[in-house]
């Protein structure tokens, strides 16, 4: 399921609106990537050693040339306030917690209903929901064919290798 909807969606960032409701995958050809969420040209996400709270777009989008990161930008038709997003997130801790991720705060802001969602499983219900407006790609290298698969246990495999250790 590796080129799951990019042959559907995808441009390579002509006309990208970043007010818009956004999920960013960045570092999109790493199992797992890092997931963020933007609107208002706002983004946010939980990392393992901090969050992004309101970071501006073109910060993200410098930083994103500047190390050259593979990401993908996926534009939503989900009707959603900058202070919802901001409410979300300020719920969460300062840095992904136990039994979190940083698809964690955005799930619970997109399908509150479903728990525990992994990216593509996110993608294709909100697919399924026609929810799904454009997808940008940015950085992408040659012959990129989509989100690489991955498990939950690749997930939390990735959090305990980068999580500096409790001493």
């Amino acid at each position: 399921m590796s080129d799951w909807l990019l042959e559907k969606y995808l441009n390579i960032h002509p006309g990208f609106n970043s007010n818009e409701l956004t999920i960013w995958v960045l570092h999109a050809d790493k199992t797992p990537p890092h997931i963020g969420i933007s609107i208002k040209e706002s983004f946010y996400s939980l990392k393992i050693n901090g969050k992004d709270d309101g970071l501006a777009i073109p910060t993200l989008l410098q930083l994103m040339d500047k190390k050259e990161i593979p990401t993908l930008a996926i534009t939503l038709n989900i009707p959603m306030s900058h202070e919802q997003v901001k409410s979300v997130f300020l719920s969460f801790g300062s840095k992904i917690g136990v039994n979190q991720t940083c698809l964690s705060p955005i799930t619970r802001l997109l399908t509150p209903q479903l728990n525990d969602l992994i990216l593509i499983e996110l993608l294709s219900e909100l697919d399924k929901q026609e929810q799904i407006k454009s997808v940008y790609g940015f950085n992408l290298p040659h012959g990129y064919v989509g989100i690489p698969n991955y498990t939950r246990e690749t997930i939390q495999q990735r959090i305990h290798a980068v999580q500096p250790s409790e001493r």
